[in-house]
């Protein structure tokens, strides 16, 4: 074999790991836009940064055996192509760590806002809106800094602000029912297009309002701390105006 050209093995192997590399956007914009359901799009996320840590594993061994330079290019080539889903696959695993199985969490643990509009919204194949005492029990051990708001502003203008916040957010706003003080609005990933829930409750207090949050995943157990990092990004959007 001529040493200035890549052997037929180190070719497949490029080939092979950019098919596994295109798995992972190929499973979460197919999950996006409804062609298959979100337990394939994260099959296909799994396979491909799975297939892609084996393909680093072999090109690590091949190095050691000296290829030649041809072949060293493309196991390089293969390599970094294979690295971007192991490292978001890694950055995903370390940004929920210290997170817990729970997609329901609230700033009210005894009395969460109810929904009402997001019941038709979510579909019956959503997650339940039943909170179990254990998701009552992890968040008190997990996300103990949750905590309502508590405004000197009137409940109006507190409910006018709570609307603004949520869409500076780029919250999508289904009910705004002043007169009960309740907004209810959903939040939709980028990539996966996963669909979160929110509910907003506004209610005077002795001196202002106090305002209460829910924030509910439509699918899957766990929500790798998404729903509480929703809640604080809220927090710090409606505080900041």
């Amino acid at each position: 074999m001529d040493n200035n050209s890549a052997s037929k093995t180190a070719r497949w192997l490029k080939t092979i790991t950019i098919a596994l590399f295109l798995l992972l956007p190929l499973g979460a914009l197919g999950t996006k836009f409804g062609i298959w359901p979100y337990t394939a799009g994260l099959l296909l996320f799994s396979l491909s940064v799975l297939g892609c840590a084996i393909a680093l594993l072999f090109n690590l061994i091949w190095m050691f055996r000296k290829p030649t330079a041809a072949n060293r290019k493309m196991i390089l080539i293969s390599s970094l192509i294979a690295l971007l889903p192991v490292l978001i696959a890694v950055l995903a695993m370390r940004n929920s760590s210290g997170t817990a199985v729970i997609h329901d969490i609230s700033t009210d643990l005894a009395q969460p806002p109810e929904f009402v509009a997001g019941v038709i919204e979510r579909g019956e194949d959503s997650n339940s809106l039943q909170r179990s005492e254990d998701d009552f029990r992890i968040q008190q051990e997990i996300y103990s800094h949750i905590q309502p708001i508590i405004s000197p502003l009137s409940t109006d203008d507190a409910f006018k602000k709570a609307v603004q916040a949520s869409q500076q957010l780029g919250w999508e706003v289904y009910a705004e029912v002043p007169n009960e003080g309740r907004i209810e609005a959903v939040d939709t990933t980028f990539w996966f297009g996963f669909k979160d829930d929110i509910v907003i409750r506004v209610q005077a207090e002795k001196a202002g309002s106090r305002i209460d949050l829910r924030s509910v995943s439509r699918v899957g157990r766990g929500d790798l701390g998404a729903n509480a990092k929703r809640i604080e990004l809220f927090i710090a959007a409606f505080q900041n105006q």
